[in-house]
This record gives structure tokens, C-alpha cells and sequence, in this order.
């Protein structure tokens, strides 16, 4: 009887978390954030219509990095978000193991003096385990990256975007 309400002390507690197991906070992958620039770098929506290489110059400033790819410019700029790295171990509740590794990237592309987009850099998140997630019916993840495709402009992190 007492090794019964042991288990029991024990499985209840997992099974009322939704998860167990544990997620790696690694690499990087672009995300899809926009067509037009804010008044800071990241921000998207506030200049409507065309965007130029001289409204970014204007708006955010000479960027870190030039580079030319066929016809299109890539310009790299430095974000304030942080980024960071590492993994959450998810027992009950999700404990962050996380490192601070710099600043996100952001990548404007042009083409013909034209802003075509811009991404910005975040980590993928890799799970292990079982997991009951609102994007979709998945219970049992091993090896598995939970973040709906490569270019899945959404954020499943437990705590955002990494």
C-alpha cells in the first residue's frame, strides 16, 4: 500500500505539469519579421509603402555588414534584443538553463533600391520528451524542433523567442 501512494505522489504531480522532459536552446534559424521599418532596428510597421536603401540609412543608421547576392543587397544590423542559448529542463515547471550570447541578428534585403524583407535571427528550440502543446495534438516528442517549419514566423518558447 505505501509504495502504491508513493507512485501515486509521484505521477500526479508530473502528469498535472503537461510536460516532462527537456528542450535545447540551439543554432539559428531566420524568422520572417516584416516589409516595412520602425523608428528602431527590429521595429516593423511604422514607415508604410516603399521602403529604399536611403529610408533605412535614415531610419536606422549605416548597418554592420554589406553583402551582395546576385541582384539583391543584404544589409546585417546588431538588435537590442539578447539572444540566448542553451536548455530548459521541464519537470513540473520548465527550468531555464539559458546563456546570454550576444544580441539577434537582423538582415534587411533589397532589391533594385527596394526593401524585399527582413528577418531576424532566432534559436530553435529541439524537444525531448512529452510535451502538450496549443499549436498542435503532438504528445510524445523525441528529436523532434516543435517550431512548425523552418520559416514559421511564430515563437513556441516557454519564455518567447530566444
Amino acid at each position: 500500500m505505501l509504495h502504491r501512494l508513493r507512485l501515486l505522489c509521484l505521477l500526479v504531480p508530473v502528469g498535472l505539469s503537461g510536460c516532462v522532459g527537456l528542450s535545447l536552446v540551439a543554432g539559428t534559424r531566420q524568422r520572417p519579421a516584416g516589409r516595412t521599418l520602425g523608428l528602431h532596428v527590429g521595429d516593423d510597421g511604422l514607415n508604410k509603402g516603399g521602403v529604399t536603401t536611403a529610408d533605412a540609412l535614415r531610419l536606422w543608421g549605416e548597418p554592420r555588414r554589406k553583402t551582395v547576392v546576385g541582384l539583391q543587397q543584404r544589409w546585417q544590423y546588431r538588435a537590442d534584443e539578447l539572444a540566448w542559448r542553451g536548455a530548459q529542463v521541464w519537470l513540473i515547471i520548465p527550468v531555464p538553463l539559458l546563456l546570454h550570447v550576444g544580441h539577434k541578428k537582423v538582415t534587411l534585403t533589397f532589391e533594385e533600391d527596394q526593401l524585399r524583407g527582413y528577418t531576424m535571427d532566432d534559436a530553435r528550440e529541439r524537444f525531448f520528451g512529452v510535451f502538450i502543446m496549443n499549436h498542435d495534438d503532438k504528445l510524445w516528442r523525441f528529436n523532434d524542433w516543435g517550431d512548425g517549419g523552418e520559416n514559421d514566423p511564430s515563437c513556441h518558447g516557454a519564455y518567447g523567442c530566444y
